[in-house]
């Protein structure tokens, strides 16, 4: 922070306040952020003291700026003591009824905080809620998507909801850390405040109602500096970033001293209260900052000696807590076979498959289920508009949902072109009612193989052929280009844009178009085919077709499958800290070494959470990787609904040990802890759309604490949401606040929205101004009072900061 400045003069009267005040900003923590009224030469006696040596310096001097629980200490220099008590003293002695100086108390555009030193002399008035710019409410507001960064904003909004934090930042709390933090760790592991300066100015434009899409195009900017693994426009994972994003900020903040750690005792037979204990004050020495307070807690990983029973314990830090989602080892999956020369035609099966199953081992198990040979399936999704997908062997089977209309369609033997035949061609359609530019699909898919010599005219005939069963009598002994209306065929492949087969060409097979659809089928999982919508107009349709339904046997697989499915539907939170906390047996690559035995056993692993944060991040292993054997190397995404609560999650059960401790900044050098609620709220939600880890969407459901509603943030879109519509299979990073946490200024517990501290960024309607008062006494005065518009909350002061020795906020909490 930058020195307080000053003139230099003697010590002017009391009577030469309000002549000449001049106004300062005193910055760095929240309790002392006030705008005064002072001499000219105030600050003389603090820039003399600078000036001594350090021989002459006494140590720091402590000041209560806070009374009852929860008493907060700065350390402050001893000259700032004094001035400090001079400047309650004189501002004590003020005329409160002298309003010409009020408007000078206020800075940034926001209502400053008292200043809560052992006097309670300096009160502000009440500021009542709704003022904000257009009603807007403060912390709802969209963020614009700079490219594929909707992961950056769906985590942004959930540290923007995070209310302890968000106060940090956008009061400016952080300043103070800031400017103690270690300049050699800074310089070495920091980006020198840039990723939190960023931070703190996109918050406050955020809970200022004042954001413009330049501030997150600039946090994105200092993003891709620092981070150089999410630069560009790719998709990447919201929990890798923010775990990176607050580690970035917690290395800006970090105010710990030590370089180095000291070496741990061996914890093999010590007290687990112990060698915690200890863990956690080796961690300290070097990571203190107020990220790790509010965020960071301790696990502990148990080795267990199967021979003598006989534990080694290790604990660990953590910001957030990965819990694994249990999973059937089966997933249901219903497909529709389409028979080329049986009866039924199409029969709809339910099928059960490993979860990391591919669409080769789909294609095994209708194999076994139907008699159809492998290499003559073509695995294609098709919905009421026609073709949609069409799977590879490769490909994993979390591509698909329960729901999508799967077909298997089994494809006749190609035939051997010949001299008198040429080539042959697989065609695979679908028929569609086009009225109104609007397309359904009616009756069942068709197959069939012909010469690719064959006319436009012949191919229709084949066609009304093939569909004999749903057509018209007569039509097929009819000229076709006697009937009434047309019929088109549209060319179905990926790339290859809206092209039809001309009607005017001899051998419209044998069209490049036609080549290059057949060019894009993947030959190793089926035969090169060519996939065609038929669209029929309402005349031609009604004038043909006499039955237009698609005719599906039900397999009665698909009733037991279904009932299977209802009896699993979802699982709980508790399920995932149950599987988290489960005991895990090593291999013998994994053996360990027991000092007790002097022998490596194969011993059993458990984790556990040794202590809680006050704000509990659980992230929802959704993504796997795919098994070693398998041919594709995306992430698998596991679709499971998780079943979290809202309020009331009692995290006590999940806590290892007897003692329970609490957060790990509130431990004692003994490891024990005041007692703690371990019930939380939730807060934040964090989802992803999508199939894979770096595809989809992220949005976010976030409770605005200065209101208490629930609100879905997509990108620029922000729309409320019902609390009960929360729980969804897109839910992946949850958030929660510990019951009872209070802010640093204990308001954010508050029961009303005018208590909250975003109260403060608004400013009361100051007092009629000196210039206003002449202007009602001289209406015809061209002078004109001030606007009475508040000022900029993001605008830069040129106050000068005080330069003070602070303990970080946290340890006030």
């Amino acid at each position: 922070m930058s020195e307080v400045t000053g003139v230099e003069k003697m010590p002017a009267t009391d009577s030469e306040v309000d002549e000449c005040p001049e106004s300062v900003s005193v910055v760095g923590d929240s309790k002392l952020r006030r705008t005064l009224s002072f001499t000219r030469n105030a600050l003389t006696a603090s820039r003399l003291h600078r000036k001594r040596s350090k021989k002459d310096q006494t140590g720091p001097m402590i000041i209560n700026d806070m009374e009852g629980e929860g008493r907060k200490k700065n350390f402050l220099r001893p000259s700032w003591n004094k001035f400090l008590n001079k400047v309650v003293q004189k501002m004590s002695n003020l005329s409160l009824q002298n309003n010409k100086n009020m408007c000078s108390s206020y800075v940034y555009g926001r209502r400053p905080n008292a200043v809560s030193l052992s006097s309670n002399d300096i009160r502000v008035p009440p500021v009542r809620p709704g003022n904000f710019p257009g009603d807007k409410v403060p912390g709802v507001i969209g963020l614009r998507n700079h490219g594929n960064t909707c992961f950056i904003n769906a985590v942004l909004q959930c540290l923007s909801h995070t209310d302890i934090l968000a106060e940090y930042f956008v009061l400016d709390q952080y300043k103070a850390d800031l400017s103690r933090r270690n300049k050699l760790n800074s310089k070495k592991h920091g980006t020198k405040g840039e990723v939190t300066q960023h931070l703190a100015l996109l918050l406050k434009s955020i809970w200022s109602c004042q954001y413009d899409p330049e501030i997150s195009n600039k946090f994105k900017l200092v993003v891709d500096k620092y981070g150089s693994q999410f630069r560009g426009n790719n998709q990447h994972d919201a929990q890798e970033f923010l775990l990176w994003l607050l580690d970035k900020v917690h290395e800006d903040l970090n105010t710990a001293t030590k370089k180095k750690y000291k070496a741990i005792k061996n914890s093999f037979g010590r007290p687990d209260d112990v060698v915690a204990a200890e863990t956690l004050a080796n961690h300290v020495r070097q990571n203190d900052s107020f990220v790790l307070a509010v965020f960071q807690a301790q696990f502990r990983s148990s080795l267990t000696c199967p021979r003598c029973q006989r534990q080694s314990n290790t604990f660990d830090p953590f910001l957030c807590v990965s819990v694994p989602v249990p999973q059937d080892q089966l997933r249901p999956l219903y497909v529709t076979v389409l028979y080329t020369s049986q009866q039924p035609r199409q029969v709809k099966l339910g099928l059960s498959l490993p979860a990391h199953a591919e669409i080769r081992e789909l294609k095994e198990q209708l194999a076994q289920d139907t008699g159809v040979s492998e290499q003559h399936m073509l695995i294609t999704e098709v919905d009421d508009l026609g073709f949609q997908r069409t799977f590879s062997d490769n490909q994993p089977l979390s591509m698909i949902k329960e729901t999508d209309p799967i077909y298997c369609i089994e494809l006749p033997q190609l035939k051997e072109a010949t001299q008198d035949t040429g080539e042959y061609i697989l065609l695979i359609w679908v028929n569609t009612l086009i009225v109104d530019d609007q397309c359904a699909r009616f009756s069942s898919p068709y197959t069939m193989q012909v010469c690719r010599e064959t006319s436009y005219v012949d191919v229709e005939k084949l066609i009304l052929k093939e569909m004999c069963w749903s057509v018209a009598d007569g039509v097929l002994e009819s000229d076709v280009d006697q009937l009434p209306g047309k019929i088109k065929m549209r060319i179905s492949a990926p790339g290859c844009g809206t092209s039809y087969l001309d009607r005017s060409l001899e051998h419209p097979l044998y069209d490049e178009s036609v080549d290059n659809a057949i060019a894009l089928c993947d030959t190793t999982s089926s035969p090169p085919h060519l996939k065609l919508v038929l669209e029929w107009d309402l005349q031609s349709k009604s004038s043909m077709v006499i039955d237009d339904a698609d005719h599906v046997e039900e397999h009665s697989s698909v009733k037991q499958l279904k009932q299977n499915s209802e009896l699993g539907g979802s699982v709980t939170l508790e399920e995932c800290f149950q599987l988290y906390t489960k005991e895990e047996v090593l291999g013998a690559e994994d053996a360990w070494h027991c000092p007790n035995c002097n022998l490596k056993q194969e011993v059993v692993k458990k984790l556990g959470l040794w202590s809680l944060p006050d704000i509990l991040v659980i992230h929802l292993k959704r993504f796997r990787q795919p098994p070693a054997k398998s041919h594709n190397r995306s992430t698998i995404k596991l679709t499971t609904l998780v079943d979290f609560p809202a309020v009331g999650f009692d995290m006590t059960p999940h806590l290892c040990g007897s003692g329970n401790p609490g957060p790990w900044w509130k431990q004692n050098t003994n490891g024990t802890s005041p007692p703690q609620h371990n019930t939380y709220d939730l807060y934040a939600v964090c989802n992803h759309h999508g199939q894979n880890l770096h595809t989809g969407h992220y949005t976010a459901y976030c409770r605005n604490p200065y209101n208490g509603q629930w609100y879905c943030f997509d990108d620029t879109t922000v729309s409320g949401v019902n609390e009960s519509d929360l729980v969804t299979s897109a839910a992946y990073i949850l958030f929660y606040q510990r019951r009872g946490l209070l802010s640093p200024s204990s308001s954010s517990s508050a029961s009303s929205s005018s208590e909250h501290w975003a109260t403060r960024l608004l400013p009361p309607l100051p007092p009629p101004s000196e210039t206003e008062e002449n202007f009602k006494r001289n209406p015809d005065s061209t002078r004109r009072p001030p606007s009475n518009e508040t000022p900029c909350l993001l605008t830069p002061t040129k106050n000068p900061t005080t330069r003070r020795e602070v303990k970080t906020l946290h340890r006030s909490l």
